[in-house]
């Protein structure tokens, strides 16, 4: 009897032995490493607009993997972008087309990013309808861009032509455009966020905003009214396409945080140089409607994106085609992620 129990103290003890060694052993096994986060191949080269494409980007400046040059205006970063100097830029919607043209091609407009932002703001102008503008100047920047045609087709359906029933003074920056309104009673002007806020806060109880230009588009053409597009070279679209992608998430990114509007967000804007003041950043990042169309589907998809850059160039085409290079675009302009 003690030799069967004996057995049988060994047998179970070898047993709980096994047990033990077995889940040591699958506890012990080296867990699977997580993917490291893809690297870009090399830094990218990025042009954007000092204003809302700009402001969106802000999380990305002073990262090592992307040199950001800002400008003051699009037709300083059009020579760069023409040569191949840049890789990625933002620039007015209708630039797309007119750079897709003038390379023969080589642009692809990926995404719109700012949705329509142009106001048109008055300092104690006695403005109430659109009729009233009629022998009246309006002071703006962007000729031979997406706000000059914009407000020629607003202007057209309230029976008003530019030169004939209005005339348009036409400066070199936003900038520009709001130290006259700030200074000078009277003026009409049309700018886009974040100028509009900025006037709006240092003008207050004199500059007013009269009108939204993306509700007068809404109401003139019954269309979305993107005023920023990403575009890329169509060489790093095809031979970087990883690298396309890694932009895309790290851009989506930044702009999702801007867009909280955050104390953080609202200094990093101010320390970037793009507003002087936090507070006026706050103001205006609502009102910048950024946005990027990078999704395989759903509302963001690329396709719907491309949807909205076809329909807005077709648009412009019908208005004048010189608003897109004298030419409507192939599809090949617009990027679907495929």
């Amino acid at each position: 009897m003690k030799s069967k129990k004996l057995i049988t103290l060994i047998s179970v003890i070898l047993i709980l032995a096994m047990v033990t060694l077995s889940g040591c052993g699958a506890g012990s096994e080296t867990p699977a490493e997580p993917e490291a986060p893809a690297e870009l191949s090399a830094p990218v080269n990025v042009a954007c607009m000092n204003g809302p494409t700009g402001m969106g980007m802000v999380d990305l400046m002073g990262n090592e993997n992307y040199n950001i040059e800002v400008f003051q205006a699009p037709t300083d970063a059009v020579p760069k972008i023409v040569n191949g100097e840049i890789d990625i830029a933002c620039v007015p919607s209708n630039l797309a087309a007119v750079l897709y043209n003038k390379t023969e091609g080589q642009i692809v407009c990926v995404s719109p990013m700012v949705m329509g932002v142009l106001h048109i703001l008055g300092n104690n102008a006695d403005i109430t309808t659109l009729e009233d503008f009629k022998g009246k100047t309006i002071v703006s920047a962007g000729q031979g861009g997406t706000p000059e045609y914009a407000l020629t087709e607003v202007l057209q359906a309230a029976g008003l032509v530019i030169g004939q029933d209005v005339n348009v003074e036409w400066l070199a920056s936003h900038a520009d455009v709001n130290q006259v309104l700030l200074t000078t009673e009277g003026t009409i002007a049309m700018v886009p966020e974040p100028f509009v806020s900025a006037a709006l806060t240092k003008g207050e109880g004199k500059v007013t905003d009269l009108f939204d230009m993306n509700t007068l588009w809404a109401d003139a053409t019954g269309q979305d009214f993107p005023m920023g597009v990403l575009i890329a070279r169509r060489d790093f679209v095809e031979n970087r396409a990883e690298d396309l992608g890694i932009v895309l998430a790290d851009l989506k990114a930044s702009i999702d945080d801007v867009n909280t509007a955050s104390d953080e967000v609202a200094q990093k804007i101010v320390d970037a140089g793009f507003l002087g003041e936090p507070a006026i950043a706050k103001k205006a990042i609502p009102n910048c409607s950024l946005c990027l169309y990078a999704d395989a589907e759903g509302d963001k998809s690329f396709e719907n994106g491309a949807a909205i850059m076809k329909t807005f160039n077709e648009t412009m085409y019908a208005l004048t085609p010189q608003a897109v290079g004298g030419t409507l675009p192939g599809d090949d302009l617009y990027y679907t992620g495929e």
